[in-house]
């Protein structure tokens, strides 16, 4: 039999929170449920998002990346009435139990940009955008400025990022000078994912001309789902102090 995991003090404070305010207001809970029904059915389906939750609170549902129309949740798990006006306001279907396909959301965020690049890449952006909800696409800028974003957010959010650029070699050492990041690149997907795994990389280098959009898509769904891999013990211990006596 399966088990479920119980809703935790504070969602199911939140919950409660959710039920008084309705019943103050003399709102009707179950108004919204076929405005959902009706979303659903008028809408096209796309790659669902996955909402691990228990208790499915308005702040969920404001997360969801722009442009969702569907949603998984648990088949246990409690939308607050609050969630379920919005996304009947913004016409999100809400499925129970798992989607066949679909992408869950990354718990670290993900952002790809493009630099220096020969050809236009923003097909190859858009391609990752869509293959893994949440993306955040960079401005196409200059390479130190999306860098530094990428520094910012790595060290911030943990976030992991894809950077399509003309200039693998050049991004990959200006890269690898953060502390921050951790950068690698490779000509094929197999073998990007594996020095990304080698060194618990959270960059990835990489020259479109090299790759396929449906192989930039499935280079992107696979770096997302790494649990987090362990970093070597040569990487993970402090830089070596110079010996030198002159200085």
């Amino acid at each position: 039999m399966a088990t479920h995991t119980p809703p935790t003090k504070d969602e199911i404070e939140a919950l409660v929170a959710e039920v008084i305010r309705h019943l103050r207001t003399g709102t009707a809970f179950g108004a919204t449920a076929s405005a959902v029904k009706e979303a659903g059915s008028a809408t096209a389906t796309v790659a669902a998002v996955v909402i691990g939750e228990q208790v499915i609170t308005l702040a969920a549902i404001e997360r969801l990346p722009a442009g969702t129309t569907r949603v998984t949740i648990a088949p246990r798990a409690v939308i607050t009435p609050s969630a379920r006006e919005r996304a009947a306001d913004l016409r999100i279907a809400i499925d129970r139990g798992p989607a066949p396909g679909a992408v869950a959301a990354p718990v670290r965020p993900l952002l790809v940009a493009r630099v220096d690049c020969p050809r236009d890449a923003a097909a190859g952006a858009a391609r990752i955008a869509r293959a893994v909800p949440g993306t955040q696409q960079l401005p196409a800028t200059g390479m130190a400025d999306v860098l530094a974003t990428l520094t910012v957010q790595a060290s911030r959010d943990a976030a992991r990022g894809i950077l399509l650029t003309g200039r693998p070699a050049v991004a990959l050492i200006l890269a690898n000078r953060s502390r921050s990041l951790r950068a690698v690149t490779g000509r094929d997907v197999a073998a990007i994912l594996a020095a990304a795994t080698d060194t618990a990389a959270n960059l990835l280098v990489v020259n479109p001309r090299d790759f396929s959009l449906g192989s930039l898509e499935r280079l992107a769904i696979d770096f997302v789902k790494r649990k987090g891999d362990v970093m070597p013990a040569e990487l993970a211990a402090p830089a070596a102090g110079c010996g030198c006596q002159g200085h």
